[in-house]
């Protein structure tokens, strides 16, 4: 049966800019809401923010209390550099995480970087075998889902497969379906997310609440499901974007998933200037990524059956109708 998963990313600012905010919260957070299961993002470069800390006390703190909540782990880092997959690996099994997720960074040349993958991936199944922990590459904002998949192809092994970004492959120009279909064989975990696709010269992909986009949310989660991936992850991405990439699909812009809003984008749903408020008032962008993850929350689970049993506290729909009376002035 799958299972149900929030991501750290999309509290992103409450980690920066809610006080006494950390990895213990977000695990309240879950169960508290109801899923099974949390992805926490463990990156050196921003001092292993989500995940609170590495040192070995505040891992087995950290697993201790995940057990007691009830709430399963996976990791989240970059780069398929054998050393460093094994080193994530072993703070992975101190958490008692089911998988690592990765993705490709390193050279710009892209066939380059698809070959330092395939070998390098090669290598660290070994690792990931030791560590009795698979290794998921996902279609990121580095490769495509083709090329993901020319990858996990090659590499063959159980201990290496696939996380699918909803998403991330629209960048290049990838129908999102496409994308699923290409990863099918080795998906074992998703990133469930909703975007628009602005205009060229407005912004590119922008993140939205979940059924206020374009994506096919509701037909890639039934298809996810059906096929059995073992869990599926909801990351809030509100006020995120990116640049489209080059063509390594055949959508169109303005067609399809790709379609542009054909009216002005309605804020704070549709919300470009993030940074710009950053500077004027962080606490605010705090309030609403929170707003906008109840927002997606209500959508979950009234639209797919999967999030059936997410539970929204009466607190939270009280902050959420006082929110949005606040946002009618703002």
């Amino acid at each position: 049966m799958t299972k149900i998963f929030l991501h750290s990313y999309g509290l992103r600012y409450q980690y920066r800019h809610r006080p006494g905010f950390d990895v213990f919260s977000l695990v309240d957070l879950a169960a508290d809401l109801g899923f099974d299961g949390l992805n926490v993002s463990c990156f050196e470069l921003n001092n292993y923010l989500e995940i609170s800390g590495i040192e070995p006390a505040h891992l087995r703190k950290l697993r201790a209390y995940l057990e007691k909540r009830g709430i399963l782990i996976d990791i989240e880092t970059a780069g398929t550099e054998p050393a460093h997959l094994e080193r994530l690996l072993g703070i992975a099994r101190e958490v008692g995480a089911g998988y690592l997720r990765t993705y490709t960074n390193g050279t710009p040349d892209r066939r380059l970087r698809v070959e330092e993958a395939k070998t390098n991936l090669s290598q660290a199944a070994l690792a990931a075998e030791r560590a009795g922990i698979p290794v998921l590459l996902e279609n990121h904002e580095d490769l495509a889902a083709c090329e993901v998949a020319e990858i996990l192809e090659h590499v063959c092994s159980p201990w290496i497969q696939g996380m699918f970004d909803y998403v991330n492959s629209m960048l290049f120009y990838e129908d999102p379906l496409t994308s699923l279909e290409l990863m099918r064989p080795w998906i074992r975990s998703a990133h469930l997310k909703d975007c628009l696709i602005l205009p060229p010269g407005e912004g590119g992909l922008l993140g939205v609440p979940i059924g206020a986009g374009h994506a096919p949310v509701a037909e890639m989660t039934a298809a996810l499901v059906s096929s059995g991936v073992d869990r599926v992850c909801f990351e809030n991405t509100w006020g995120y974007q990116a640049a489209m990439r080059d063509r390594r699909g055949s959508a169109k812009l303005g067609k399809g998933f790709f379609q542009h809003p054909g009216r002005p984008l309605r804020e704070p749903g549709e919300y470009t200037h993030v940074h710009d408020l950053l500077a004027r008032d962080p606490g605010r962008v705090a309030e609403l990524e929170h707003w906008a993850l109840r927002q997606s929350l209500q959508w979950l689970k009234a639209e797919l059956p999967a999030f059936a049993n997410i539970n929204i506290p009466e607190l939270m729909m009280q902050q959420d109708a006082a929110e949005s009376a606040a946002l009618a002035h703002y």
